[in-house]
């Protein structure tokens, strides 16, 4: 306790912030925590849906090949299950089992809903009502395999091309930027800046900076989920960035270099 006291009493001395400044840390601290133990299942879970949009359209054409073989439905998904190794086959396996008591459709629209993919579940849709049409269910295949490929290497290429800005948002808002403010008035907030002597009142300004790291920590969370697309856990890695920005705020104050 005494250790954690000296420690909080050295990060929140000579800079003007007090106690409250120091249990809005804390607080941020174990709000990042929690954010964090959110974070992380949201995220093997939407990693998991992107290995399976990815995969998919590899199941849509040798369906659609399989089908144009001679072979059935149901016997042209099990071979498909059959000869992959990962996720997407496991759950073709269980589908193809509750195809033979529920139908195609009902057991599609079961696995749609397993994968959690809006993408995927459009496209069940979609293959469900053309199985039920006069048209050829193997072309529906290969044109929706074709289009779905496109699309999902366009949202790829657009990623790769934001990915660098997105990130320099996130990491320039939540890192580099409290590191040069904290050097800026850690160094010229000393009292001297080279033969001048300089009469700053800090007490104000670096609490100002404090809740600004916080303002800009979130931001740059929300501004690169909104380029990435990455809304949905924005919410949760929102607070282990604000307590980021403000403890890299706070360290960067304590450097002097006169």
């Amino acid at each position: 306790m005494t250790i954690k006291q000296g420690f909080l009493e050295n990060l929140f001395s000579g800079d003007g912030m007090g106690q409250i400044h120091g249990l809005i840390w804390i607080g941020l601290g174990i709000w990042a925590i929690v954010g964090l133990l959110f974070y992380l299942p949201a995220k093997k879970k939407q990693d998991q849906i992107n290995e399976l949009e990815m995969v998919w359209p590899d199941v849509l054409a040798d369906l659609a090949e399989e089908l144009r073989a001679g072979m059935g439905v149901e016997s042209a998904l099990d071979a498909i299950a059959t000869g992959r190794n990962d996720r997407m086959g496991l759950m073709l396996r269980d589908t193809v089992s509750r195809m033979r008591d529920d139908g195609f459709g009902m057991a599609m629209k079961d696995f749609a809903k397993r994968t959690e993919s809006p993408m995927i579940s459009r496209i069940v849709s979609i293959l469900n009502i053309a199985l039920s049409s006069s048209g050829s269910f193997a072309t529906t295949l290969e044109n929706i395999s074709e289009e779905f490929w496109e699309i999902y290497m366009l949202r790829k290429e657009r990623l790769t091309k934001t990915q660098g800005t997105a990130n320099f948002i996130l990491w320039g808002g939540s890192v580099v930027c409290p590191i040069l403010l904290g050097l800026i008035v850690a160094v010229f907030g000393s009292g001297k800046a080279g033969s001048f002597t300089l009469d700053i009142e800090l007490g104000m300004l670096n609490q100002s900076m404090f809740f600004y790291m916080m303002v800009l920590g979130a931001g740059g969370v929300w501004m690169q989920s909104v380029i990435l697309q990455t809304t949905k856990t924005a919410i949760w890695r929102m607070p282990i960035y604000m307590f980021l920005a403000t403890t890299t705020l706070l360290l960067a104050l304590k450097i002097s270099i006169v």
